[in-house]
């Protein structure tokens, strides 16, 4: 279970070397991630892109062998090349570059040769802060923007699958609202109604409950102001909002304005896919393939 991202870096070490096809690499802040997790010894990059500028800046990074590049500057034919790749077992994780996601993601989901393994992709990122003991699992802030009922039981489940590979037992699950309590009025209270109720007869191997506000679910004092009864309430893993507006606006405010530092993938293809903002810097992005090598490997086989 993980504390911090201290502690994914050292599991991710572990890990057998990933092969990561990343594609549209000619980015500084892609190739100085890549190199960083080169130097730990966890990747293998496919560099896809325009080879000319992914030579000049392997020089500037001074990024070593094993790599490779592969001269594609068409963006569409970039993306089919990564998926290609991952259909023929020569890579283990996709890196988005300086692309557009929805031309990365339309070869993801292609129903001819995509990669989507479930019903629906998800993002789920990790947070580690100064003032917490503890990391929070965040969903969904980048993918889905209005899920309903349905989707956000499986953007849970793909949370609780991650949580899982990183040694979470039983992650404690909570569904975001701005209060603690169904209001007819308040569409996600009436969403966290259901997905409890959907749960409740069914075995599980972790806890889900809601509607919490945010304050309900990371502090204990809150909780006991309040008077709330609930095994997540105060100690939750896994925050699900409501909305991508929610999603992405907690996330970001985490990073920007409380010092958190930050991992994210997205979920639900045959492989682990690293999507980052262009924004991020390059720390953020070597956060986020650490977190993809020890999902693609799981923590079991990386603490044996």
């Amino acid at each position: 279970m993980l504390r911090n991202l201290d502690d994914l870096r050292n599991i991710a070490k572990k890990a057998k070397i990933k092969k990561m096809a990343v594609v549209f690499a000619h980015d500084s802040h892609v190739i100085e991630a890549v190199k960083n997790a080169c130097d730990l010894k966890i990747v293998d990059p496919i560099l896809i892109g325009k080879a000319k500028e992914i030579n000049a800046l392997i020089k500037e990074y001074n990024l070593e062998k094993p790599y490779s590049v592969i001269d594609e500057p068409d963006p569409v034919k970039a993306s089919r090349i990564a998926v290609d790749l991952v259909n023929q077992h020569k890579a283990d994780i996709v890196m988005k570059g300086l692309i557009d996601t929805k031309i990365l993601l339309k070869a993801v989901v292609n129903s001819d040769f995509g990669i989507k393994k479930t019903k629906l992709l998800s993002h789920v990122g990790i947070v580690s802060y100064p003032t917490l003991d503890r990391i929070l699992f965040v969903t969904d802030g980048a993918m889905n923007i209005t899920p309903d009922y349905e989707q956000k039981i499986m953007i849970i489940e793909a949370a609780v699958s991650l949580a899982k590979t990183l040694g979470y037992e039983l992650p404690k699950v909570g569904i975001v609202s701005a209060v603690e309590k169904v209001n007819p009025k308040i569409e996600s209270t009436l969403d966290a109604q259901k997905i409890v109720e959907y749960y409740k007869d069914k075995e599980i191997d972790f806890l889900v409950d809601g509607p919490f506000a945010v304050d309900n679910l990371v502090s204990m004092d809150s909780v006991k102001h309040k008077g709330i009864q609930s095994d997540v309430a105060g100690v939750c893993d896994i925050l699900v909002f409501p909305n991508l507006d929610g999603g992405n606006i907690f996330y970001k405010t985490s990073v920007f304005l409380a010092n958190g530092k930050s991992a994210g993938i997205i979920m639900g293809a045959k492989v682990p896919i690293v999507l980052t903002s262009r924004a991020d810097t390059a720390e953020a992005k070597l956060n986020s393939i650490l977190l993809a090598v020890v999902n693609k490997d799981g923590l079991f086989t990386t603490s044996n």
